[in-house]
């Protein structure tokens, strides 16, 4: 590993954001009004996202190595699709949404402020536009980002583990401290589960992967970010390994993997000491690349609990137990073998 010390580390951030512009006030106090800071918000106002909104990369990095308990302040990159290199930017208050369905989301206001502020709106959760959202809660320059709002959403649920007594049991079914079956380490405990159920819409949408396509003993659910393992000689051509982790959303088809819209989907995320290569149905798959952005985002107090769990990570950025494709570099070795 290469090791950084806390002042030497800053973490990069890229958001899929949505100028403030085009999430507006439909109905209520602020009606024609979009999104911004606290001062112009009004609890009850009913906002909509246009249907002709477009998603933007805001890369930003921090200002200084993040300080638990403070909010913090980053910078924009130089691979940011908006906005100006070294531009100051903040989390200007956290957002709760109630749907229609009676469910909740909820959202970031990221502020950008020079010269003057501009907005940008940040879903934590699905936002369809088109579609009613009213304010029911927010919160002013939040400190804490739940784990969950910062990591994929790894396997959906029915999805089976193969554990180290070679049984297959369900992901949902999963505890802490259970033994699982890994590629490179052999049996492994789980050292912390996370769960979240949000809406099959959007990048939240579920990935199926059908019976068989991947040698699979039943169909996988995965969220669209989540990484498979596929080895082949071409990869190691392009990057110089046999084994490269691909993004569920690389290999849909629209036919034998496909995006699941609609409904609600419940994942789950496995981590153990290390990033691990598990199999999900028979087919290796990845667990939950603990990362130093992750921890830099948690609530004091949780992110207590993982440097118990990992002392190291403050200081060490943890490697990747295969090389993760880029979606251009995996579109390319997919079409080269033409497997999918």
């Amino acid at each position: 590993m290469n090791h950084l010390s806390p002042t030497e580390f800053r973490a990069n951030h890229a958001f899929s954001v949505f100028e403030a512009a085009q999430f507006r006030v439909t109905n209520g106090v602020n009606h024609g009004d979009p999104v911004g800071d606290m001062d112009s918000l009004c609890l009850g106002d009913v906002y909509a996202l246009k249907r002709t909104a477009k998603v933007i990369t805001l890369d930003l990095q921090d200002k200084a190595a993040p300080v638990l308990g403070e909010q913090p302040l980053f910078s924009v990159t130089a691979n940011s699709g908006i906005e100006v290199k070294g531009t100051t930017a903040r989390i200007a208050a956290r957002l709760t949404f109630m749907t229609q369905i009676g469910a909740s989301v909820d959202a970031l206001v990221i502020a950008c402020d020079a010269p003057v502020a501009r907005f940008y709106f940040y879903p934590l959760g699905p936002i369809e536009p088109g579609t009613d959202y009213t304010l029911i809660e927010a919160e002013e320059h939040p400190r804490d980002i739940p784990l969950a709002d910062l990591t994929g959403m790894s396997f959906g649920r029915g999805t089976r583990m193969t554990m180290s007594d070679g049984s297959q049991r369900a992901v949902e079914d999963l505890q802490v401290g259970d033994r699982v079956l890994t590629r490179d380490h052999g049996m492994q405990p789980i050292r912390w589960i996370g769960k979240r159920t949000v809406q099959g819409v959007g990048e939240f949408a579920p990935v199926v992967i059908t019976e068989g396509v991947l040698g699979n003993a039943e169909s996988i659910t995965v969220s669209q970010t989540h990484r498979m393992l596929i080895s082949d000689w071409r990869a190691e051509v392009m990057v110089g390994s046999r084994d490269v982790l691909i993004q569920a959303a690389d290999l849909v088809n629209d036919d034998t993997i496909f995006i699941r819209k609609g409904g609600f989907v419940e994942y789950t995320q496995l981590v153990f000491d290390q990033h691990q290569i598990l199999y999900a149905e028979g087919v290796p798959t990845e667990s939950l690349h603990m990362s130093q952005q992750i921890l830099s985002g948690l609530p004091e107090d949780v992110a207590d609990e993982v440097l118990a769990l990992f002392p190291d990570l403050k200081a060490s950025e943890p490697k990747f137990s295969r090389v993760p494709l880029d979606s251009r570099d995996a579109t390319n070795l997919l079409k080269q073998t033409g497997r999918f």
